[in-house]
C-alpha cells in the first residue's frame, strides 16, 4: 500500500511537471510569435514610409519637369499681307518674338525631331 501511494505521488508530480513545462513552452512560443508579428509590423511601416518618400520625390520631379518644358504660349495674328503670324509674349505680357506660322511650325518640328 505504501509503495502504491509513493508511485501515485510520483506520477502526479511528473504530470504536474509535464503540464508546467508544456505551459512554459506555449508561453514562450506565443511570446516569440508576438515579437515576430511586432517586428514585421515595424518593418512594414518603415517600407510604407520609404515608399511614400519616394513617391513624393517622383511627384516633385515630375512637377519640375513639367514647368521646365512648359509649352510656349503664342498669340495668333495676321500680317498686313494676310499671312498667319505667331507672337510669343514675355512674362510681363509684351511681345518677345513674332514669326510667321510657317517658320514657327518648321522650328517646332525640328525641335521635336532633334529630341527623338
Amino acid at each position: 500500500m505504501a509503495v502504491r501511494k509513493k508511485a501515485t505521488k510520483k506520477a502526479t508530480r511528473k504530470k504536474a511537471t509535464k503540464k508546467a513545462t508544456r505551459k512554459k513552452a506555449l508561453k514562450k512560443a506565443t511570446r516569440r510569435k508576438a515579437t515576430k508579428k511586432a517586428t514585421r509590423k515595424v518593418a512594414r511601416k518603415k517600407v510604407k514610409k520609404a515608399v511614400r518618400k519616394v513617391k513624393k520625390a517622383v511627384r516633385k520631379l515630375k512637377a519640375a519637369r513639367k514647368t521646365a518644358r512648359k509649352k510656349v504660349r503664342r498669340t495668333v495674328m495676321r500680317s498686313s499681307a494676310g499671312k498667319k503670324l505667331y507672337a510669343v509674349r514675355n512674362a510681363d505680357g509684351s511681345f518677345k518674338d513674332i514669326q510667321t506660322y510657317a517658320r514657327a511650325h518648321a522650328a517646332d518640328i525640328r525641335k521635336v525631331a532633334k529630341d527623338e
